[in-house]
This record gives C-alpha cells, sequence and structure tokens, in this order.
C-alpha cells in the first residue's frame, strides 16, 4: 500500500510539473523504459505534440545529492536538466542509442568516446567514476559517430586512469543479459586496444609512444580500485538482492585474476 501512495504522489508531481512547463495532457501520456544506467530508472516520456524528455527517476544510491554532478552539467555536459523533482528529474531528450560491446571493434566509435572524455576531464576537471556502455550515447552526425556521457552522479576527484580502467573493466559485461552480473573475461580489451584507446585519449599518433606506456602502467594499477569501489557498491546498496551479492562475489574472484594489459 505504502508503494502505491508513493507512486501516486509522484504521478500527481510529474503531471503538475509537465502542465507547469505548458504541456497539454489531454492526450495520453506516454511512458517508454529506457536502458540507461543500471541504479536509476529512466523512461522517455512524450504527450502529443510535447516532449520527449527524459524522466530519470533516482535509484537508493546516490540520488541528485552530488555538488560534482552538478557541476559537470553546468560545464554542458550531458543532458539539460529540464526540472528537478524531489525523486527524480526531466531532461532534454538525446537522440541516439546506448553504446554496445560490439561498438569497441569500431574505432571510430571508440576515438569519439576518448575525445569526449578527454574534454569532460579537461573542461570539468571532474572524473565520470562509472564509465560503462549504458552511460554513454552514441549517435551519428553526417555519418561519423558521436558520443555523449550520461550520469554523473558518482563523479568525483579528477583521476583519468580510473575512469578508463573502469570503462575497460565494463567490456567484460552485458547489461542487457539476465546474468549481466557474470563477468567475461575474455572481452577484457588487448593490449593493442588499450593502447589506442589511450592513445586517442592523449591525442597521441604513436601508440607506442612513451607517455601511453605510463598511462596504461597507471590504469593497470587503478584496476583493484575499480572492483573494490563496485564490490562496495553492490553490498553496501544491494545486499538484500542475490544478483548483486553475485555481482560483488564475482568482482573478488576478478581481484585474484586481474587481467594484464
Amino acid at each position: 500500500m505504502g508503494g502505491d501512495r508513493i507512486l501516486k504522489r509522484r504521478i500527481r508531481a510529474l503531471t503538475s510539473t509537465l502542465r507547469g512547463l505548458g504541456w497539454n495532457l489531454m492526450a495520453p501520456l506516454h511512458i517508454e523504459p529506457c536502458q540507461f544506467g543500471l541504479s536509476n530508472h529512466n523512461y522517455k516520456i512524450s504527450c502529443g505534440d510535447h516532449g520527449p524528455l527524459l524522466l530519470r527517476m533516482f535509484g537508493p544510491t546516490i540520488g541528485d545529492s552530488n555538488p560534482d554532478e552538478r557541476h559537470i552539467q553546468d560545464c554542458g555536459f550531458g543532458a539539460q536538466v529540464v526540472q528537478r523533482l524531489d525523486w527524480g528529474r526531466l531532461e532534454v531528450w538525446l537522440s541516439g542509442r546506448p553504446m554496445r560491446r560490439e561498438d569497441c571493434d569500431n574505432s571510430e566509435v571508440l576515438a569519439a568516446l576518448a575525445h569526449e572524455l578527454r574534454r569532460l576531464h579537461t573542461v570539468s576537471g571532474r572524473n565520470h567514476n562509472d564509465l560503462n556502455f549504458t552511460n554513454v550515447l552514441v549517435g551519428d552526425i553526417d555519418d561519423s559517430p558521436t558520443t555523449h556521457l550520461l550520469d554523473f552522479e558518482y563523479a568525483g576527484p579528477l583521476d583519468p586512469p580510473f575512469d578508463v580502467a573502469n570503462f575497460f573493466c565494463e567490456w567484460m559485461y552485458d547489461y542487457e543479459s539476465f546474468q549481466w552480473f557474470e563477468p567475461h573475461p575474455e572481452r577484457f580489451p588487448s593490449v593493442a586496444q588499450t593502447r589506442s584507446f589511450i592513445a586517442q585519449y592523449l591525442e597521441i599518433d604513436n601508440c607506442a609512444d612513451d607517455e601511453v606506456s605510463t598511462f596504461l602502467n597507471e590504469v593497470q594499477e587503478r584496476i583493484p580500485n575499480v572492483h573494490t569501489f563496485w564490490i562496495d557498491w553492490a553490498m553496501t546498496n544491494f545486499s538484500d538482492r542475490d544478483e548483486y551479492v553475485q555481482y560483488a562475489e564475482r568482482r573478488q574472484i576478478l581481484m585474484d585474476d586481474i587481467p594484464r594489459v
């Protein structure tokens, strides 16, 4: 019953907010789930000639309280926030699709992402800290891939090798699978792939450059920290959910057999 009351209050708050934005709600309100993020619930909403907007309903972990997230948004990254609610927010709808594992075989997509990540670090001076495929939006402009970074709720102090290490670890996961918590270590990027991405990030033409090697060593050093971060996240927030416990347990196993890059 409590859940029903909360849902009804949120629906009333949402409809009131949309009317305040000038939406005519005489037509049916369309709400479509989106595959963005893991801990939040995200929906594409539209009504007649209005929208679409992205409705982001916060999960139990961070919400809208991280000042580093707002700083990054103020720097122009992600979708513009239209309206903030106590339990979520409405954002401008960005066209595109979530990144997929097969995009990692596309050098143009990876180059676009590497350049956007570099821009985030340079302009905002902050880390994303949750660079997984569901938080990268891939689009095309004149047949040239573009990327937008999404979901900055875990943003924090600048540590570029951590963001890159986290992204490489995410190659092992398929969040569209029922077994999303099961890693596939064989999908971890090869040495050639890691060096290519880092060279793109550093804006260096030669993948064998010493600066690439130095950065790659720093990425390798961050991989245990990445696993520890997400193990703690899962067990702190979702210890009552079996799939998250399995996720943490399997990441702990990975800690004992960290891929070398």
